[in-house]
């Protein structure tokens, strides 16, 4: 039996307009709520902080001094229990996506009919988490649930949910078609058997004791040595002082300093800028994941972003994208709601499950207020319509990899 029928829910409507409360609280009286009015925000606190047992606040959007949002902002900071639905007559995708980034239990433009009403309030109050000593069963989900059932290789007639089983999702991922998996980095938490968590890369050592002791992996540290193997070799010039009026060996500066900065020293003793600058400021490029299954929309998103020195992977599909994922560390994924294998928010539900601190953005030509709300409330970061400008993706981006590069 639902919730609603079995309590009378507890609802404070808040707008500016008198005759919009008295509608909705005619509305829900009917469904047997009970409403409180309020048309402002300060009376609204008030009423919240007197009663504190309010089940649900409906907020219109656009109210003069304070704003919707900006109530919104408060109930969710000082009764973050309590479901709020906005409501607005100046309905946008921008605003929705900001009401759900802000907390909000759902998004609905006016005018709305009365079963369009009592169905978001029916939905919320349904929605709305059980007590703690009761908590929902979660629904588990694995990568490998977005695969193919059907045998993995000619040689090898088992299906991919087989082998996930005797051995881990991230195995089944990285298989090639002679059955043997490829060697990349994969989350801790998805590692198949014989691949160490440290390195996150295979090691015979690893394989063999099944314990690594060290610190640091040897494999990465061998592989930083061999990257800065063309530094210069201060070694030779450990006698000679650097300059006539800097009486110090390149060792003894390097011990104060760094190597870097010796080798970057001039006969003026002031190290040249533009190869100081060089060896220690330019950071790694950043990885974004482009997932769509339009050629066209992939290139024109690489072109663009090309010229900020993004490095740009494509995935043509759900599958694609989880081995792409599962192989190599991304800063930003633009994930296309519509791919053949796959429903794009479902895919992003199962991105943010396994890799919540990997920024999403949902990118569509079917754009709409709901798949905005679902897709903010799945843990999208931001949602953008097809068809965009550069600077719009330039915008989306920037918003997300000058973080990662501070």
């Amino acid at each position: 039996m639902k919730q609603a029928e079995t309590k009378s829910t507890k609802i404070l409507v808040v707008d500016d307009e008198k005759t919009v409360c008295q509608s909705v609280e005619k509305i829900l009286g009917r469904k047997g709520h009970q409403v409180d009015q309020a048309l402002t925000v300060e009376n609204a606190l008030q009423l919240i902080g007197e009663k504190n047992d309010y089940d649900l606040i409906i907020a219109d959007l656009m109210m003069p001094q304070t704003s919707g949002m900006e109530l919104l902002k408060i109930v969710k900071e000082r009764w973050p229990e309590v479901p709020v639905l906005m409501v607005t007559g100046y309905a946008s995708i921008a605003t929705a996506v900001e009401a759900t980034q802000n907390g909000a239990s759902n998004y609905l433009p006016k005018p709305f009919t009365p079963d369009e009403l009592a169905g978001a309030v029916e939905k919320i109050i349904e929605d709305k988490p059980l007590p703690k000593e009761n908590p929902r069963p979660e629904k588990t989900e694995k990568p490998t649930d977005l695969l193919d059932d059907g045998i993995i290789d000619v040689d090898m007639p088992f299906s991919a949910r087989e082998v996930a089983k005797a051995t881990s999702p991230a195995y089944v991922e990285n298989l090639t078609s002679s059955g043997i998996p490829k060697a990349h980095a994969i989350p801790d938490v998805l590692l198949p058997k014989g691949l160490c968590s440290l390195g996150q890369r295979s090691c015979k050592k690893f394989e063999k004791k099944g314990i690594c002791q060290t610190e640091e992996c040897p494999i990465v540290v061998a592989e930083r040595k061999k990257a800065f193997a063309r530094k210069p070799d201060l070694s030779v010039l450990t006698a000679d002082a650097i300059d006539v009026d800097m009486p110090f060996s390149a060792k003894e500066v390097a011990e104060a300093t760094t190597e870097d900065y010796v080798a970057a020293l001039g006969r003026s003793d002031m190290p040249t800028l533009g190869y100081w600058y060089f060896q220690k400021k330019s950071p790694a490029p950043r990885r974004i994941l482009v997932v769509d299954d339009e050629p066209v929309v992939v290139n024109s998103v690489r072109k663009a972003l090309s010229r900020r020195d993004y490095v740009v992977e494509a995935a043509f599909t759900g599958k694609e994208a989880l081995s792409h994922i599962l192989s190599q560390k991304f800063d930003l994924v633009l994930l296309d709601m519509r791919l053949p294998d796959v429903n794009g928010l479902d895919l992003l539900s199962t991105l943010k499950k396994h890799w919540p601190n990997l920024p999403v953005a949902v990118v569509t030509g079917y754009a709409s207020i709901d798949t905005a709300v679902d897709a903010v409330q799945r843990g999208a970061n931001d949602y953008m319509p097809k068809p965009f400008t550069p600077d719009e993706l330039f915008s989306l981006t920037d918003k997300f990899l000058e973080k990662v590069a501070a």
